[in-house]
């Protein structure tokens, strides 16, 4: 008797804006009739215009690099514009007793609009939709990528014990009891207001490596406490790591070290990223604590994460999450691949005062991502109209190294609509060749009519 094949699912992250801007059920339409999307994530916030410099831009500039970047679908006749947000529902305090941070603010927008992600979750439901709330894991509001107040002693720390400035992302220490109390807080206030919500879905339950220095990450107070907890000797870790540092320089200059030597078994730089390891495991560990007893195991958990080997540089490691989690969502935003690499490079340049040619070598040879870059120039934020780097041959090794480490948890594969249509189509097809059957499109926006004809196309025939 032939076993059938496992059921497949293609989901889809839209923005409120877009409710907002198209109307919900234009947006229905596209995701569920030309799409044939079976899951919908949004999340629980609002938008609207606001002049430059006073709010977020859209899309987000990811620390400048994103500038280039631009809307395929319009935002209230627009392909990129400043935008200020407030939260789509109506925080109650009393989740919020235990927070040092503060719930998000409504305001006159919120009560004027916020009643559209209620709407799109019930209309989602009704149309046989799974349904899913996005957050950021550990940036308080948490609602939406954005810069958040002075963390204080839960910002996190160098092994040199200083903060990375201008960072992509706005993680607070993964370590802090503070940001747990408000993650708690802010499920049990998101689940009240939302109980059409299937799944909540987090982004970002890392230590994000876009910048080089953030590898060397996490020694506030609150990770050397609970590394110290977890049965790390967090001291020994610093004190070995700084030594090694020192000598990766020197044998950087000689031209004598390559990355694996720095990440043997036994070495320092392995177990600074143990530790770290260790951090984000507990973290997504609570995370899905949370959500599962807030809302009596009803509410799925789903955990974003960067693909291999990043996600090794970020802490989050596959096999030490898989069944914590109800999902793993393998990430393919393959414009950020080159931007990370190029940071990589010029800053061990830098660090070593080395040629950033020969470092370019040994640095592309180990992330695998960007096989179409053949020179330190290549590596750079593509624009609307510029293919990514990533071959097809990268996009499937992610997901077969994840797929080998992950067995209880269910394994997805988000692909990115950014870019022109042929390279998006490209890395589609490239997700759908990998034996994952979850698929995930980020985001909603990107999606021209186009794309949406010809992504639609591609799934339906897939099947």
């Amino acid at each position: 008797m032939t076993t059938p094949a496992p059921k497949r699912s293609l989901g889809i992250t839209v923005m409120p804006d877009y409710a907002q801007s198209e109307g919900v059920d234009a947006v229905m339409d596209n995701i569920v009739s030309r799409l044939g999307c079976d899951v919908i994530c949004t999340m629980p916030s609002v938008a609207e215009r606001c002049a430059e410099g006073l709010g977020v831009r859209e899309p987000p500039a990811d620390a400048g690099a994103g500038l280039v970047r631009t809307l395929d679908r319009p935002l209230w006749g627009d392909t990129a514009l400043w935008m200020r947000t407030a939260p789509s529902f109506v925080p109650e305090p009393r989740f919020y007793r235990d927070s040092p941070y503060a719930p998000p603010e409504p305001d006159a927008l919120t009560h004027r609009e916020g009643h559209v992600v209620a709407q799109m979750l019930a209309k989602a439901k009704r149309a046989g939709l799974a349904t899913q709330l996005q957050v950021m894991a550990a940036a308080p509001p948490a609602l939406r990528v954005q810069q958040r107040p002075d963390a204080g002693a839960d910002e996190p720390l160098t092994v040199f014990g200083t903060p990375v400035r201008n960072r992509v992302d706005a993680n607070v220490s993964l370590a802090s009891e503070g940001l747990r109390a408000y993650m708690r807080a802010l499920v049990a206030d998101l689940l009240a207001n939302y109980p059409d919500c299937d799944a909540l879905r987090f982004d970002w339950p890392e230590y994000p490596p876009y910048a080089l220095d953030s590898l060397l990450f996490d020694f506030s107070p609150p990770a050397v406490k609970r590394g110290q907890e977890l049965g790390h000797d967090v001291d020994a870790i610093r004190a070995r790591a700084l030594e090694g540092l020192g000598a990766a320089r020197e044998n950087a200059a000689a031209g004598t070290v390559t990355i694996d030597a720095l990440l043997q078994p036994d070495g320092w730089a392995a177990d600074l990223l143990a530790f770290r390891s260790a951090i984000v495991a507990d973290y997504v560990g609570a995370l899905s604590a949370i959500v599962k007893e807030v809302s009596y195991g009803r509410v799925g958990v789903v955990m974003q994460a960067f693909p291999p080997p990043l996600n090794r540089l970020s802490g989050f490691d596959f096999a030490a999450v898989d069944g914590i989690a109800d999902e793993i969502a393998v990430k393919h935003y393959t414009m950020h691949w080159p931007m990370i690499e190029s940071g990589y490079v010029e800053r061990l340049a830098a660090v070593a005062d080395v040629d950033a040619d020969a470092i370019f070598t040994e640095v592309h040879r180990w992330l695998g991502l960007n096989g179409g870059a053949t020179c330190p120039g290549a590596l750079r934020y593509p624009e609307p109209h510029e293919p990514h780097p990533a071959d097809d041959a990268a996009l499937y090794r992610t997901v077969e190294i994840a797929g080998g480490q992950i067995h209880r948890s269910r394994l997805s594969v988000i692909a990115h609509g950014y870019g022109p249509p042929d390279d998006v189509e490209r890395r589609f097809h490239a997700a759908l060749a990998t034996p994952c059957r979850n698929l995930h499109l980020n985001r909603y926006g990107y999606l021209s009519d186009e794309k949406i004809a010809r992504l639609g196309a591609v799934w339906r025939e897939s099947d």
